[in-house]
Order: structure tokens, then C-alpha cells, then sequence
């Protein structure tokens, strides 16, 4: 009997198919943090044993699983790797371009189990920002199939010792720069203070050489390889190289039809907005909700604040981080919801106990913003409930910054709308300097510049 594929399919497969063809081009490496340089010589020997002893074509090979086991934890002793080392070889072991079989998984997974525990956070530090799409969370949901493999390796992790790190997870568009349903901005304009934001919220145990910024795509996996690095690759470029984003990426269906919904319920009056479904919105929400918990897992060490945007269904993907299942929410600090005045069903459904602002009693919740300055704003002062999460300096510099970057913003026209935002940016800047002024400490050297660029007027 002939089986009819669905078109829906026959292009998911073709995208998958160009995309794969696309992966001979190296890109463009993005270095985090200092972890060793890595002996090249002694990686490729290594990797070279370690697969010989273990190969499925080896008469020699053992033929159990626990006996593989074991002569490859014997060949990681011998070899005396560094971490730099183990990270080199762990790429090489799970290229970007080839599947994984039963062989190559269980060599992961050993590698990988080798590592000390104190080492956990620069090893999966530098494999999630690398400027590939092969972060821990593909390596560990989607390279790795055995069940067994997996439990013994989410056990591994969190015998990391616990420390204060703070991972940033963020949606993009209408979030970090205007390109969906925000029209106030020229389109790709970047939020100004966005960089400085994610700069201060994120806590690393090592020292980082760029901010790393985990994005939630509703892009789909596996079609989402290529175009994911793609889009890594330009935020890097576009934030000349301040950023180094790794990806989750999402559904194929969920995401098209999601995305269709958001702009069609846009481009109606307010009054007909219900007559537009958000199932496939709904979705990408969940989605996104999903990847976290995995991501979660891979991280257990640290916790989590999550930047959206009131366009789509980034309001229930933040409410389902702050109620979810208490392993991983538990340690949520907060999360940020960007209004963009073109707001999601599940943004209108915030209940008012739900959202935070400057009076909220504490600053755990899903905080509604204006701008980047406002959100500073927020959190900083909420500071006793969420730990200092922005600090004088920090809420200053993001000030700053984004005074700085709106005067550049060359608006097309000198419309209200316009004239709103200026309006917002000074008062909510004009605040930030009282407050800052306020403090009994030293100031930052922001402050000044802010006190310049607000007498400057328009």
C-alpha cells in the first residue's frame, strides 16, 4: 500500500536535508570563559584509542556494555587529560554533522563522567556557548538516546557544588530587539540597556569573558541545527561579540502556526482579538516551559531568570517557571516580561497578584516592564527579596546605556509615539538618578554621565 507523506513533512525534511548540507562551514567560535588551552596532539590520540577500544568493527572489543565501560574509563586514566582536553575530545566525539549510535553515546557518557564535580560548571560553560548549536542540552536530549546513560549523567551534575550562579534564559524577538509586533522602534533596532540587563542579572561562578544568555526558540529541532547556529552567529556579530548565546529550540508545527496567530490578532482591532485561536501560541509557550525543565536539569547548580516579551506566550512560559514542578522552579529568582502593547492572551490572564512592580511586597513573580531602565528599576528595588539581583552600580550602568542608545535611535518620524517613549526614558532615568544619588556610597561614574545626558534634553 502507498503511503501519502504529508506535505507539512515533506518540507520539514527538506529543510533538515539543506540544513545538513550546510555544516562543513566551522563557525565562528565564541570563548566564554578561560578553561586551559587544550593539547591538540594528545586530544586527537586520545580520541583515536578511545574509539578503537570500543569500536563495533573490533573483534577485540568487549562485547558488554559494562566491560566497554570499564576499558574506556581505564583509557581516560591513561591518557591524563586536562579539562581543556576533555572538552576538546568531548566535541570530537559528538561532531556537529553525524548522528550518534550506541558506541558513540556510551563514549559520552563515560568522558563526561570522568569529569570532577568542581569542574561540572566550566565544562558545561564552555560546550553551551561555543557558538554552535551543540550545547549540553542537545548533547544530553538529543545525542544521548540510553535512558541509563542519561539518569547516570543528570546524577553527575548535580553533585556540582552548589554556588550563587545565576543562568539567564530570554526569548528574542520583541524581547532583546523590536522585530515582530513592536513597531515603535525601527525594525531590529536592539532595546537600549538590553546588553547591560543581561550583563547584571547573570552570576557566574568563573569569571566570564562575555555575557553567556541561553535564548528559548521556537524554532524547531532538528530542522532548528543550521538555522539556530545561524542566528547564534549573528547576535554574536550584532553585540560585537558581547554576548555568547547558546539556544533551546522548539516545535515545527507549534512554531509557524504560533507565530501566524500572533501577527494575525495583530493587525485587528482590540475589540476582535478573541476571534483569533492561540492554541499554536499556547504551545510554543509549553515548548519553551519544556526545554527549561531540561536545561534545569543540565543545571542544577545554578538558578534562573527568564526575560519575555507580552507578544506571544512568554507570560504562561514564565508563570509555568514560577509554579511548575518544585525541583527546577524552586529555583527561579524571577522572571521579566517585556510590554509591547500588543499583548497575548496569556499575558491579559495575569492575575494582579502575579505581576510585580515597585510596590509589590516582594519581587519574585513575573515583573512588567516599559524598558530596560524600568526593569532595573524594579528589581533593584526589590533588592532584599531577590538577593541584590541589581546593584547600584549595575542599575546605574544599565541607565547609562540605554540613555545612551536611545538618543542614537534615528525614528523615522517625530510621531506620539515617539514622543511617549522619550517621555518614559527620562522619567524612568530621572528616577534611577534620585535613587542613585540617594546612596550614602561612592558613586559610579555612570551617575554622572546620566545627569549629563538628562540636561541634554530631547
Amino acid at each position: 500500500m502507498r503511503r501519502i507523506i504529508p506535505p507539512r513533512l515533506v518540507f520539514a525534511l527538506a529543510l533538515t536535508l539543506a540544513a545538513s548540507a550546510a555544516y562543513s562551514a566551522e563557525p565562528r567560535a565564541c570563548k566564554v570563559a578561560e578553561y586551559g588551552t587544550s593539547d591538540a596532539a594528545r586530544v586527537d590520540k586520545f580520541v583515536a584509542d578511545f574509539t578503537r577500544f570500543t569500536n563495533a568493527g573490533n573483534p577485540l572489543a568487549p562485547s558488554s556494555p559494562e566491560k566497554r565501560a570499564a576499558v574506556l574509563d581505564e583509557r581516560i586514566r591513561h591518557h591524563a587529560l586536562s579539562l581543556a582536553d576533555k572538552i576538546a575530545a568531548f566535541r570530537l566525539l559528538a561532531p556537529r554533522e553525524s548522528a550518534t549510535d550506541e558506541h558513540k553515546e556510551l563514549r559520552m557518557a563515560r568522558l563526561l563522567l570522568s569529569i570532577a564535580p568542581k569542574d561540572l560548571s566550566r565544562f558545561k560553560l564552555a560546550l553551551e556557548y561555543d557558538g554552535d548549536y551543540k550545547d549540553v542540552e542537545e548533547y544530553l536530549f538529543h545525542d544521548i538516546d540510553n535512558a541509563t546513560h542519561r539518569e547516570q549523567i543528570l546524577a553527575h551534575l548535580r553533585r556540582a557544588p552548589s554556588h550563587n550562579g545565576i543562568k539567564v534564559l530570554s526569548d528574542v524577538d520583541d524581547t532583546m530587539y523590536a522585530n515582530l509586533l513592536d513597531r515603535r522602534y525601527p525594525r531590529k533596532t536592539m532595546y537600549p540597556g538590553v546588553l547591560a540587563f543581561y550583563a547584571a542579572l547573570k552570576h557566574e561562578p568563573a569569571g566570564t569573558l562575555a555575557t553567556p544568555v541561553t535564548f528559548l526558540s521556537a524554532r524547531p529541532n532538528p530542522i532548528a541545527g543550521k538555522l539556530e547556529e545561524d542566528s547564534l552567529q549573528k547576535l554574536m556579530i550584532l553585540t560585537g561579540g558581547k554576548l555568547c548565546p547558546s539556544a533551546l529550540s522548539g516545535h515545527v508545527g507549534s512554531s509557524a502556526a504560533g507565530t501566524l496567530q500572533s501577527l494575525l490578532r495583530d493587525k485587528l482591532d482590540d475589540s476582535l482579538h478573541d476571534a483569533i485561536p492561540d492554541d499554536k501560541e499556547r504551545e510554543i509557550g509549553e515548548v519553551k516551559f519544556k526545554n527549561f525543565l531540561n536545561f534545569a536539569a543540565v543545571y542544577p547548580d545554578y538558578r534562573y531568570v527568564f526575560v519575555g516579551d507580552s507578544g506571544q506566550a512568554d507570560a504562561l512560559t514564565a508563570r509555568l517557571m514560577l509554579d511548575g514542578p518544585a525541583r527546577s522552579t524552586a529555583r527561579m529568582v524571577t522572571t521579566f516580561i517585556h510590554d509591547v502593547n500588543n499583548s497575548s492572551r496569556s499575558f491579559n490572564a495575569l492575575r494582579a497578584a502575579e505581576k510585580v512592580d515597585r510596590t509589590s511586597p516582594a519581587g519574585r513573580g513575573v515583573v512588567v516592564f516599559r524598558n530596560y531602565i524600568d526593569a532595573a528599576l524594579i528589581a533593584y528595588r526589590h533588592s532584599k527579596t531577590l538577593g541584590n539581583l541589581i546593584t547600584a552600580d549595575e542599575l546605574a550602568r544599565i541607565t547609562q546605556e540605554a540613555l545612551t542608545a536611545f538618543k542614537a535611535i534615528r525614528f523615522t518620524a517625530d510621531a506620539p509615539a515617539v514622543n511617549r517613549l522619550r517621555a518614559e526614558y527620562r522619567q524612568d532615568a530621572e528616577e534611577a538618578l534620585q535613587l542613585l544619588s540617594a546612596d550614602t556610597r561612592a558613586p559610579s561614574p555612570d551617575v554622572a554621565i546620566i545627569r549629563g545626558l538628562l540636561n541634554q534634553g530631547p
